[in-house]
């Protein structure tokens, strides 16, 4: 919670201001106290409506937009800010997020098939549920991204940073996951079947 400054509060306690005055300043201060407490709409609303206007912002300020369940298929987002956004139930099959940044943001279910997120950081997003069939996530950032339950069927996901990752249940069948980083990430119940491991070794054990 914001406090006020010396000299508002000063403004709203003024000596020899009593009752109904009183209380109106103090009403006034609660209202300035309230308004600036509250988040600033980070995204750019030019770039905004012309993305909704063309499905292209590539480089675009789109940082916690709502975007959810909107039809984004073949969207040009690359190194857009999408930081925060609101991407759940999405349709963004084919869509380029290359570089973009992603971070933090909500995809829970959203349908990434064949989606390019090379180079992307996907730090701290929730994907959980997604469908990334045949997405290219080469060199992405997915640290301490929730992966839970997401299908990655020959999705490329060589070089990616695969830290504090949570892919429990990931169906991860003929994926690549050559020169990644799996430190910390968890496993459980993931599907390993003609998948490339970090090291090269193809593992079949979930076939």
């Amino acid at each position: 919670m914001l406090l006020p400054d010396h000299a508002v509060l000063r403004f709203a306690l003024k000596p020899g201001i009593g009752g109904l005055e009183r209380w109106r300043r103090i009403a006034r201060v609660a209202a300035v106290v309230a308004v600036a407490g509250q988040p600033a709409l980070a995204w750019d609303p030019a770039h905004l409506t012309r993305f909704r206007g063309s499905n292209t912002c590539a480089a675009c300020d789109l940082s916690g937009a709502n975007l959810a369940r909107a039809d984004l298929r073949a969207a040009e987002l690359g190194g857009a800010n999408l930081i925060g956004a609101r991407m759940m139930y999405g349709i963004l099959i084919g869509a380029d997020l290359s570089g973009a940044d992603l971070g933090g943001v909500d995809l829970r279910g959203a349908n990434l098939f064949y989606a390019d997120l090379t180079g992307a950081r996907l730090a701290g997003a929730d994907l959980t549920g997604a469908n990334l069939i045949g997405a290219r996530l080469v060199g992405a950032d997915l640290t301490d991204t929730d992966l839970s339950g997401s299908d990655l069927f020959r999705a490329d996901l060589s070089a990616a940073r695969i830290t504090r990752t949570d892919l429990g249940g990931v169906d991860l069948h003929e994926a690549d996951l050559t020169g990644a980083t799996l430190t910390g990430a968890r496993l459980d119940q993931a599907v390993l079947c003609r998948t490339r491991m970090p090291d090269g070794v193809v593992a079949d054990d979930g076939c």
